[in-house]
């Protein structure tokens, strides 16, 4: 039971902190991240993230696989982005993780900071919270080799 109610409690905190706040979205640089992969996949991953960051959600559908891009209108990602930044907070950096390969699809995992602001337990002073989550790019190729997104989310 205790370790339900641990999990509990860190599951709403950081949900919590995604939510708040504006600020500048900063990535590692570009020296600290000589070793990414540099295939079509991994840019296509890194695309998306930047452009949900930077709340371009047209941009965000234009890899989608067709059949995707009919289940998630500018409205629902719109709406993905906003409960994201409503529990976790404005997003303030990124980094690059992993690449897990598939016999189909490869996925790249992201690293994102999230910075809210929120009043201090007993003095009700402003503070800054900071929280993570990782974001998940699920990419594939059709039949005549085009590198397609097939899928995003948190985890």
């Amino acid at each position: 039971m205790k370790r339900n109610q641990i999990f509990s409690i860190l599951s709403c905190a950081a949900i919590l902190f995604v939510v708040a706040g504006c600020s500048t979205v900063r990535e590692l640089a570009p020296e600290k991240r000589l070793g990414e992969p540099a295939a079509v996949e991994y840019k296509l991953s890194r695309e998306i993230l930047v452009n949900f960051i930077n709340k371009d959600f047209e941009k965000c559908r234009q890899n989608l696989t067709p059949e995707n891009q009919q289940k998630f209108d500018i409205k629902k990602v719109e709406n993905v982005y906003n409960e994201i930044v409503r529990s976790l907070g404005t997003p303030v950096s990124f980094s690059y993780l992993t690449e897990l390969e598939f016999v189909t699809f490869k996925i790249y995992v992201w690293k994102i900071k999230f910075r809210r602001i929120g009043k201090e337990r007993g003095t009700g002073k402003e503070k800054e919270f900071f929280s993570e989550a990782l974001f998940r790019v699920i990419t594939g190729r059709t039949g005549k080799d085009q590198v397609m997104i097939m899928g995003f989310n948190f985890l």
